[in-house]
This record gives C-alpha cells, structure tokens and sequence, in this order.
C-alpha cells in the first residue's frame, strides 16, 4: 500500500468535484423479502435500488473486540429499515488531512458490520444477475462503505444501459488495531486477523442470501483496491486454499495482490500492539490480562489513542502500522510462499493491474542523486543488503527516465530529476506491478482447468489538470486514479473530465462488469476494447488502458525496454531472495 506523505496537499482540490449520491436524499421505498420473511426497506434513486446497513455480523464490542466476528441473523418477520446508512467502525474521523478525497466519518461504533446492496431499479427475485462485491482500501487505518468516493450508482446504471446488469455489494470490516492487533493471547484464540475475518464472513453472507435480491450466488466476484485489492488477494489465498471452495468465482485487484504488503511476516503489527498496550497502561503480567485489559478501555479512548500512535509511527495519514500477519490460520505462510506454491483458491477468473504511477504519493522530491536513491530504497526495504540495492539502481538506469522529466512543465524541471521517476518506479515494481503479474502467472500455473487471468495498466487520471494547477504534474496517474473511472464517476468532475475520460469511465466501469458477468472485460461497445488474456506464447499480454499508449503491449523474458523490460525487473522483485527480505 502507498504511502500519502503531505506533499499530497493537491488532493485538497479533490474534495470539490466528486459527485456523489447523498444518502439521506434517496426515496421512494423499495422492498426485498427473504425466504425467511425478512423484509428489507430499502429506496430508490436514480434508477438505482439501494439497501443500506445490512448487518452481517454481530456488535463488535465488548469480548466480541479482536476476536473473530460472528454471524448476524435477523429474526423471521423482521423489517429491516435498509433506507439510512450506518457506522463506520473506529477510526480516524477524517482518514488523511491533506487529502479530503474522503468523507469524515460522522458515525462510529463497534456494532459496525453491515452490507450495502445497490441494483438496477426494479430488478426481480428470480434475476440471477451476477454480483461485484467491494472491498475498501485505506492502508488497513481507515475506510467505510458509505463514502461517496465508492458510490457505485454509476457503475449499476451504466452496466445495466450496456445490458449486462450487476449487483453492486460493500461490506465494512474492522481497520487498525480493532482488525489488526497482533499478540500471544490473541493468537493463542486464533483471532488475528480479524479485519480480513469480517471481510470472508460478508463474502459468505452474499453467497447465502443475495438469490433474495436477484442475485446469483455462484457468479460472485469480489473487487479491491489497493489493501482493498490486498484483502482480495488474502481472500484468494485463505487458509492456503484448504478452506473449501471459494465463495466467490471471480477476483479483481486495482494496485493490490495478497503480496503488497511488506512485512506481513514480521512481527510489525505485534510490535505496534505491544507498543499501544504500555501506552494505554494495560501491561500486565499475562498476555490474557493485557487483552482483557485493552478491551475494557472505552472504544472512543481506545481508537483515539490508537489514531494518535499511528500517525506518530506511520506518518500523518498513519496506513498500514496495523497490517494482516502470518502465519496465522487465515495466512497459514507468507503469502509469496502460499502463492509460488499453489496454496490458494484455484480457478478463479482474474484482473489484476496497477496505475503508471502508483508509487508517486510516496516519494520525497527531494531525491535528486543516485546515493539519495540508494538511501531511499534501503529506508523502504530494511533487509535489502548492499548488493541488492546496486542490482535495484542497475535495474532503473537513470537515463530511462530522463523523457519523463523533458515532459514536465517548467515549473518543475529545476526540482524534479529523472531519480525521482526512478524510486516511484521502483515503488510501484516491487509492491503492485510485479506481484500483479506474479500471481496471474501462479494462477494459470495451478488451476485445474483454463482460467481468465487480465492484466491492466493504467495510463489516464481525471486528476490531471488539478495536479498541474498547483505544479505537480509529477505525480502523473497516481494511486486511486482508477477509482472515479471504476466506479463510472467522471461526469460528476465537471470540467475537469475531457471527452476522453468520460468515455473511458464508461468503457472501464463497463469492463469491470462485463468481467463479472461474462468472464470476458472486451465485450462489445461500453467496453475496454481489445483487451486480450494475460498469456501468450510465453510472454505477458498486458493492456495499457488509456492515454496515448494505450492498447495490448506484450511483455517477457526476450523483451527489452518499456513494458518489455519489465519482465526483468520482475524476475528481481519476485525472486525468492528479495520475497523474503520484503517479507512477504
């Protein structure tokens, strides 16, 4: 997951021109009947029926706190009111200052487990429509369900206008230390993880009950982004595939795959556990008191406490301090290991890509030399030895880079040099690009019979012009540049969406859902065209989406250069050497 350092101010412009749905506007009723008698009143907007804090879990508080969350069942004959959104569960009230992309969160609690289901208007019972279901991301500190950053209105309208209509789900799980702690007691339980926990039980509660709302149950394909992708890549690797079959039958990963998070295998989300517990006062002479402990601080002193010691740690926006752990019985090995070795869920249709410039948040502008390079990499990869520190500087020459500094506007040619190109670059080889391609090879290793493995990159931003307006054109197609064209938001950025990007929200959000419907992202107009599977004689098939290169390119071992040299650069970031000290 990239780092937001506050350099990122730009994205304070952002705010302004998302267009989203207000919840509490939305009428008239509408109304789903389970086999149970259990009513759901839901509402209608847009020609879009919504259905609003669906609990799938129980009240996450009290002895419920880190431990695995249990199933929530409504009573038969109960009426649900599905017309008002809900909690979020604990964390920051504002997710990053410097980037108010996000809603603030106006509503927390524990009891912070429901669904929201989003479907074409008047869509029947007995529909079998295929179902997205998405998965936040947020560094693992933060993120909810009914932030209009994620309002899948666009996507449901523009799917159904293409005639391959789709149910649109989102589940909130537990962020920071409610779903990531780590200690003895809490593995002596078998309760870490616990955010990821959340995630498979709401998979489950879609695969059990969504034929209710017109739903097909065995077409489910679960959505991410960033560690929302990351927590999709978990979710194909559950339990090293020994957990039965999957509840789900497609997966895509936007800048996420279950190897993206460095340091998984270490003791990182322990440490921060053991640190926040002598904070809170709550050290005692047994690992069980120092839980019970933890759980009897108020979830209002407890969350602002943890807020507070992760934006000391992990910066201002404070991601990923608390991050999933193996091994564990969810994560049973590293999650490389699980993945080289076939030890996940097999014949899952994938997508899975990354943004150009998908490390771009994360580097100081103050790179300017090879040393500072140097210092860089070894500040981001701890293990890495000298060695392979040089091997990284060989692999991104800093003349390859110097195109993308005679393409920037004079404001910024004097403090932007090719070496800043180079470590995001690096960024993004080493935690999205290279582990994306990674696991679509294992996956078409390993399963039993032809599966769909995509690739994607993409080479448009709607934040362009906002970028260039205050001087950081640098950052180029960031992280989070797919979510307005994902989600089919560009009309609600006004004049800053050319003609361009409103067209490729259409063609992308119309991919994302022919995919779920059909196993196919290239499927007649409304559709990312010409997009080919990822594996063809050998070498990558990759589809550059959007921009002036946009279009299948192909990479692989006898490639050189652009894309057709990143098969080398991969060749290091995915070597079993380099997995280990990235220790994942």
């Amino acid at each position: 997951m990239t780092k937001h350092p506050s350099s990122v101010l730009v994205l304070s412009l952002l705010g302004a021109y998302g267009d989203a749905s207000p919840l509490a506007s939305r009428s008239p009723k509408s109304e789903v009947c389970s086999p149970t008698a259990v009513r759901y009143i839901g509402t209608t907007a847009n020609k879009v029926e919504s259905f609003l804090n669906i609990r799938f879990g129980e009240d996450t508080s009290g002895a419920n706190c880190f431990a695995p969350p249990k199933p929530y069942t409504y009573a038969a004959g109960t009426v649900v009111d599905a017309s008002q959104g809900g909690a979020a569960c604990p964390q920051p009230k504002q997710a990053v200052a410097s980037m108010p992309l996000f809603d603030n969160v106006t509503k927390m609690s524990e009891d912070c487990l429901p669904l929201r289901i989003d479907r074409p208007v008047n869509t029947s019972a007995s529909a079998k429509l295929p179902v997205l279901v998405w998965i936040y991301g947020g560094g693992d500190s933060f993120g909810q369900i009914y932030d209009s950053a994620y309002d899948p209105t666009g996507l449901v309208l523009g799917a159904a206008e293409k005639d391959f209509p789709v149910i649109c789900v989102a589940m909130n799980y537990r962020v920071g230390v409610f779903g990531f702690a780590a200690s003895p007691a809490l593995n002596a339980t078998d309760s870490l993880n616990v955010g990821l926990l959340d995630q498979r039980l709401a998979i489950e509660w879609v695969r059990d009950h969504i034929a209710a709302f017109g739903g097909d149950p065995d077409n489910v394909t679960i959505f991410g982004e960033s560690d929302g992708a990351t927590g999709v890549g978990l979710q194909i690797t559950a339990y090293g595939g020994k957990g039965g079959d999957a509840p789900f039958r497609r997966a895509i990963m936007q800048s996420g795959s279950p190897m993206a998070d460095p340091g998984t295998t270490s003791n990182k989300s322990a440490e921060h556990t053991s640190q926040l517990t002598k904070i809170t006062n709550c050290t005692a002479s047994t690992p069980e008191a120092e839980l019970k402990c933890l759980r009897n601080i108020p979830m209002e002193t407890l969350n602002s406490l943890a807020v507070e010691y992760e934006r000391q740690v992990g910066g201002e926006d404070g991601m990923d301090v608390f991050i999933p752990i193996s091994p564990s019985t969810f994560i049973p090995d590293s999650p490389s290991k699980l993945v080289a070795t076939g030890q996940f869920s097999r014949n899952i249709d994938i997508i899975s890509g990354w943004n150009e410039d998908d490390g771009s948040f994360s580097i100081p502008t103050t790179i300017a030399t090879d040393k500072d390079l140097a210092l860089f990499v070894k500040y981001e990869y701890a293990l890495f030895s000298t060695e392979d520190i040089e091997r990284v500087l060989a692999l991104y020459p800093a003349s390859a880079f110097s195109s993308r500094v005679a393409s920037l506007p004079a404001v910024n040619k004097n403090n932007i040099t090719e070496h800043y190109f180079r470590a995001s670059q690096i960024k993004r080889d080493a935690e999205f690009s290279c582990a994306s391609l990674y696991l679509a090879q294992m996956n078409h290793k390993y399963s039993t019979y032809e599966t769909r493995n995509y690739l994607f990159a993409l080479n448009q931003t709607l934040f362009r012009d906002m970028y260039a307006a205050v001087n950081m054109s640098y950052l180029g197609v960031s992280h989070f540049s797919d979510i307005p064209y994902v989600f089919n938001q560009a009309q609600g950025y006004g004049e800053y969406a050319s003609a361009k990007d409103l067209a490729l929200s259409s063609e992308v959000s119309g991919s994302w859902a022919a995919f779920a419907a059909l196993g196919q992202p290239s499927y007649g107009p409304g559709t990312v065209p010409g997009w080919e599977s990822a594996f063809e004689n050998g070498n990558y098939q990759l589809q550059v989406i959007g921009g002036s290169y946009n279009g299948t390119r192909i990479t692989g071992p006898s490639q050189q250069g652009g894309y057709e040299g990143l098969a080398a650069k991969c060749a290091f970031w995915t070597s079993e050497d380099i997995l280990a000290k990235l220790q994942v």
